[in-house]
């Protein structure tokens, strides 16, 4: 197994800096260490990687600040032998270092993923995207770009360009307003690819930790549609969803006797979804701050009215709109809405 890099550092010295190390598994370490030192000075041990049980761990203290300037909530040691070093990366599986013709996105969905971060596909006009849903309701994304190359212009918006190719990182921070804020731009800097991206997933892994953690599969807690089925429920009102070009929303018919999806252009219907600023409609997340409930009511036409909308946290309000409309349709059963 491979811990060449670690031996050139022991050898050359990290001049007092911390040298992240990448391992087959996943699992990072960063390393500081003097020039032909028996000792590391220190082994700071990203989140997810604890420290062995064995001689030469013990003095190990909580991380509070790195040396990136962020807190990814991981484990400093002091003092560790050289030789306990070079055990933990091969207990990983060795060193792990990118080949040219290796995806760009490889390395750091690894190393998120080994810290228990959840990554999900993104895509827009702009190109492919890493999209990191957060525990308080916000998201992270990333990309890179990449390099121009025999004179024609590679700097796209992607993660699938080859190694060979990478330029720099970009992540930003979606706050529960929808604004967007940068936490790592490497753009024109010409980092090295292994250098770049330490501190791309360094970057990332703070603005996680300040946000409670990565969001867990499905959302945090239930989704809008989850609570939505339940509320309504309760009033012995049946929801269906409806799936339109990447948008989600319960659609609920009229004729409450009828199993079926609504025929919407047969009868009126009332439509609940969860958006925010008028750019969303979702029911496939949990509602977070700054999230608005909308309830639209349809005609046989085709023509939609809004009849409420209500912050995240009054969707009762919605279940009684929807529960008076029906009552409504069910006392003027000829009349469109």
């Amino acid at each position: 197994m491979s811990t060449e890099r670690f031996d050139r550092l022991i050898t050359q010295g990290t001049d007092g800096t911390y040298q992240p190390l990448r391992l087959a598994d996943g699992h990072t370490i960063s390393v500081s260490i003097a020039a032909g030192a028996d000792e590391a000075a220190a082994v700071y041990l990203w989140p997810g990687l604890p420290a062995p049980d064995g001689s030469g761990w013990e003095d190990e203290d909580p991380a509070e600040v790195f040396v990136t300037g962020g807190d990814m909530n991981g484990r400093e040691v002091g003092d560790v032998p050289a030789q306990a070093v070079r055990d933990l990366i091969e207990q990983h599986g060795g060193e792990a270092v990118a080949a040219d013709d290796d995806e760009v996105i490889t390395a750091p969905l690894a190393q998120l993923r080994a810290t228990g971060v959840r990554c999900l596909d993104g895509r827009d006009s702009a190109g492919q995207y890493v999209r990191v849903p957060l525990a308080d309701g916000t998201e992270l994304t990333f990309a890179g770009t990449a390099a121009d190359r025999d004179g024609k212009r590679g700097a796209e918006v992607s993660i699938h360009h080859p190694v060979r190719d990478h330029a720099s990182w970009q992540a930003s921070w979606i706050d529960d307003n929808g604004r967007s804020v940068d936490v790592y731009d490497s753009y024109g800097q010409h980092r090295p690819y292994e250098e770049d991206t330490a501190g791309l997933v360094a970057a990332l892994l703070t603005q996680v930790q300040r946000c409670g953690g990565s969001a867990p599969e499905g959302g945090v807690g239930e989704t809008a549609e989850q609570l939505a089925r339940a509320a309504l429920a309760e009033q012995g009102i049946t929801a269906h969803r409806d799936d339109d070009a990447g948008d989600t929303c319960l659609v609920i018919g009229s004729d409450q006797t009828r199993r079926e999806f609504p025929d919407m252009l047969a009868e009126p219907y009332v439509v609940l979804y969860l958006g925010r600023d008028g750019d969303e409609i979702t029911v496939d997340r949990a509602p977070a701050p700054g999230d608005e409930w909308t309830v639209l009511a349809g005609d046989r036409t085709g023509t939609e009215r809004e009849l409420m909308t209500r912050s995240a946290d009054q969707l009762a309000d919605c279940v009684q709109a929807i529960t008076a409309w029906l009552a409504t349709q069910q006392e003027t059963p000829t009349e469109t809405e």
